[in-house]
């Protein structure tokens, strides 16, 4: 890892040589790659073996190639909600019936139809989840949306009346209400829906 290949990472990452160096010391930390210390070279190892050591089961994929490769964060917030997506609607599918903050789901009589229904993901259980600041968590569905990798939906309860709004004003309840059309209501999680198919990763042949 010369000062040749830094350059070299840089200029096809469009990052300066001070961050290229900084990301190798973190993928150095989480022993993705290490360095030979007899030949002094850097070694990156196989995804396979970075699955095993972190007894990674699932094998869902998603392909990036020149087209995505420069909008990691739609792709990445894109792989989150759509396996949260997944994930949500294998809990309803064994829980045969889910209600969430009012609404009531019910996985679909036919397997592959969940595909094209929304779930709710929040920001917060993404944080939970992966350890990820709910700003982050926010911009990354924002660039997966914006990239048309996820369809995401605002949700709302019913409409709030005027005498109830009052006295949940006056109680401090009406934090995360918002008015549409001079109407109020409580903002509840997003839906969203990937606009992708997860393929399935084999093992690569040497």
């Amino acid at each position: 890892m010369n000062n040749e290949s830094i350059s070299f990472l840089s200029l096809v990452e469009w990052k300066t040589n001070k961050t290229i160096i900084k990301q190798i010391k973190n993928l150095e930390q989480i022993n993705w790659i290490y360095e030979n210390k007899r030949t002094g070279y850097h070694i990156v190892k196989s995804f396979d073996r970075i699955r095993e050591e972190n007894n990674w089961h699932v094998k869902l994929a998603f392909k990036i190639n020149f087209s995505n490769y420069y909008k990691i964060n739609a792709v990445t917030g894109a792989v989150i909600y759509g396996y949260l997506h997944k994930d949500f609607w294998r809990w309803v599918k064994k829980e045969k019936s889910v209600q969430l903050k009012g609404s009531t789901y019910n996985f679909p009589k036919f397997n592959y139809n969940y595909k094209d229904k929304l779930a709710p993901v929040s920001v917060i259980g993404v944080n939970q989840i992966f350890d990820i600041p709910k700003s982050t968590a926010s911009r990354l569905k924002k660039a997966a949306k914006q990239e048309k990798l996820l369809l995401v939906k605002k949700d709302y309860s019913a409409e709030i009346k005027n005498e109830n709004a009052k006295k949940l004003r006056r109680l401090g309840h009406l934090k995360n209400a918002v008015t549409i059309d001079g109407k109020c209501y409580f903002q509840l999680i997003d839906k969203v829906c990937p606009l992708f198919e997860f393929s399935k990763r084999k093992t690569l042949k040497t």
